[in-house]
C-alpha cells in the first residue's frame, strides 16, 4: 500500500514539473455549481428549510494538470455555515489514466459520489443509509487513479485509492459508529477502495458495479480500540434508456452496500459494557420515467420517480435498533437540463409522513 502510495505521488510530482514548461496562457479557469432551496411540511409543522450554494470551480491548468473545487454554504442547522466539500488536483497520465489527490468525492458505490446531487437526485432527500449516519463517506481524503478502458462494444471503468477513511467513534452514543470524513488521520493505517463497472452493451444503457473498501485500523493511536477494522462492500446498477413505444425515457437505478467492524466492547458511563454485532446493510431501488419524446412541451419536461429504500442497523448498537424502510414518490418538472422543480411524498416506518418540495438550478 506505501509503494502504490508513493508511485502516485511521484506521477503526480512529474506532471507538476512538466506543467511548468507549459506557457502561461494554457490555464482555464470556469465556474459551475448549484443553487437549492427545500419547502418541507408534517402534520405538525412546516417551512422553509435548507438553502443551500454549492459553486463548483474548475481549472485547466494544461493539457495534462486539471484542479476541481467545491464549497457549500447552506443553512440547515438554522444558521449560515460554510464547508469545503472536495479539492483535488489531477494527472492526465493517458486517455485511460488520471491520477489525483486531494479531497474528493467519494469511489465507493455509486449513490454518493454521481448520483446523489440535487440536479441529478430525483428526490429532494437521500435514501435511508446512504446519507449522513449511513454507511461510506460523503468525501475521501487522500490519492487515486481512475479511467476507463473500451474492449470493443463493452467498456470498463475503475476508480482505487488510498484514503484516510473511517474513524471509529467509542462515545455512549455513538459508540461502533464511524466519522467517515475527518480531515486529519488518527492513526497510521489508512483505508484501500476501489470501484470497478462494467458496461456491457455498445450504447452503454446498462452499467454495472463493484465497490469495496477496507481499513484494518480504525481507531485513535494508542487506544484500546486502535486495531478495529472494518471492511465495505457494494454492488450498484444504472440503467437508462429510450423507450419509443411509450415515448418515454426509462431510468432504473439500484444499489447495496454491506458494512461490517471487527467485535468491540465499549464502555457505557459506568454502566453494562456494550458489545453487539457490528454490521450494517443498506440498499435502494429506484424508477422513474419521463414521455421526453412526446411532442407536447410541457409534457415532456414532467417525469414520474419512485423509490423504496431500506437500512438494517445493528440492534443493540445505541445508534442502531429497529430496521429503517423508507418510501419516496416523486414528480419532476424539468425547466433545463440541469434545473429542476420537485414535488415529493416521503414515507417512512414509524415516521410522520413529509411532503417536500425542492427547486435546484444548476448553473
Amino acid at each position: 500500500m506505501k509503494k502504490a502510495f508513493l508511485l502516485i505521488i511521484l506521477a503526480l510530482t512529474a506532471g507538476c514539473l512538466q506543467a511548468q514548461n507549459q506557457s502561461a496562457g494554457s490555464n482555464k479557469f470556469v465556474v459551475y455549481g448549484n443553487a437549492e432551496a427545500v419547502y418541507t411540511a408534517t402534520k405538525d409543522e412546516s417551512g422553509f428549510g435548507d438553502i443551500n450554494f454549492k459553486p463548483i470551480f474548475l481549472w485547466k491548468i494544461s493539457d495534462k494538470l486539471f484542479a476541481e473545487a467545491e464549497t457549500e454554504i447552506e443553512t440547515g442547522e438554522g444558521e449560515v455555515s460554510l464547508g469545503l466539500e472536495y479539492a483535488n488536483m489531477c494527472y492526465i497520465v493517458n486517455p485511460h489514466l488520471i491520477l489525483h489527490a486531494g479531497r474528493f468525492l467519494p469511489k465507493f458505490g455509486a449513490y454518493r459520489g454521481r448520483m446523489g446531487e440535487a440536479f441529478i437526485n430525483r428526490f429532494a432527500a437521500d435514501p435511508v443509509g446512504f446519507g449522513d449516519g449511513g454507511i461510506g463517506a460523503m468525501n475521501e481524503t487522500g490519492v487515486g487513479a481512475l479511467g476507463g478502458i473500451p474492449i470493443g462494444d463493452v467498456k470498463l471503468n475503475y476508480d482505487v485509492y488510498v484514503s484516510n477513511g473511517p474513524q471509529l467513534l467509542t462515545d455512549s452514543e455513538n459508540a461502533g459508529q464511524f466519522e467517515y470524513e475527518a480531515y486529519i488521520t488518527n492513526n497510521k493505517s489508512s483505508a484501500v477502495g476501489g470501484r470497478l463497472a462494467i458496461l456491457p452493451f455498445a450504447n452503454s444503457s446498462l452499467e454495472l458495479g463493484y465497490s469495496f473498501q477496507h481499513k484494518s485500523k480504525t481507531g485513535d493511536a494508542g487506544s484500546d480500540y486502535e486495531n478495529i477494522g472494518v471492511t465495505m462492500q457494494a454492488v450498484d446498477m444504472n440503467f437508462f434508456q429510450n423507450i419509443p413505444g411509450i415515448k418515454s425515457t426509462l431510468r432504473i437505478l439500484g444499489e447495496l452496500k454491506h458494512q461490517k467492524t471487527d467485535n468491540a466492547t465499549y464502555n457505557k458511563n459506568g454502566g453494562t459494557p456494550l458489545n453487539f454485532n457490528n454490521v450494517s446493510t443498506a440498499y435502494y431501488t429506484c424508477v422513474s420515467i419521463r414521455p421526453s419524446l412526446v411532442d407536447n412541451n410541457f409534457v415532456r419536461n414532467l417525469e414520474l420517480a419512485g423509490r423504496y429504500s431500506y437500512f438494517k442497523r445493528p440492534v443493540d448498537a445505541p445508534w442502531g435498533g429497529s430496521n429503517l424502510r423508507q418510501f419516496e414518490a416523486a414528480l419532476d418538472y424539468w425547466l433545463h437540463w440541469n434545473c429542476v422543480v420537485k414535488i415529493c411524498y416521503l414515507k417512512q416506518k414509524d415516521e410522520p409522513s413529509i411532503f417536500n418540495a425542492q427547486v435546484v438550478f444548476g448553473f
